[in-house]
């Protein structure tokens, strides 16, 4: 798949880890606000092909403050949880 690691809360996939980088998950209601804090998507390559994952790098701000960081992580989590709420239905 990525060759990333994954951050889970209540079994729920909402972060990854990859080349010593944090993403956070994004969807359509939240992709905007990482857009303009400056992060970029996740992209990985798959044979010839590079592939976009709803997955944003996490705000450079966020990285040296802890309340800022869990703000984020906790956007992220919930777009986590919309997007598996999605997908069983």
């Amino acid at each position: 798949m990525f060759g990333g690691a994954g951050r889970y809360r209540d079994g729920i996939m909402f972060g990854l880890v990859s080349d010593g980088e944090i993403y956070l998950k994004a969807d359509d209601s939240i992709a905007d606000r990482f857009r303009d804090a400056g992060c970029r998507p996740f992209v990985y390559r798959k044979r010839e092909n590079l592939v976009a994952m709803s997955y944003w790098s996490l705000p450079e701000a966020a990285l040296d403050d802890g309340d800022l960081l869990k703000e984020w992580a906790e956007l992220s989590f919930e777009a986590a949880v919309r997007a598996k709420r999605s997908a069983e239905r």
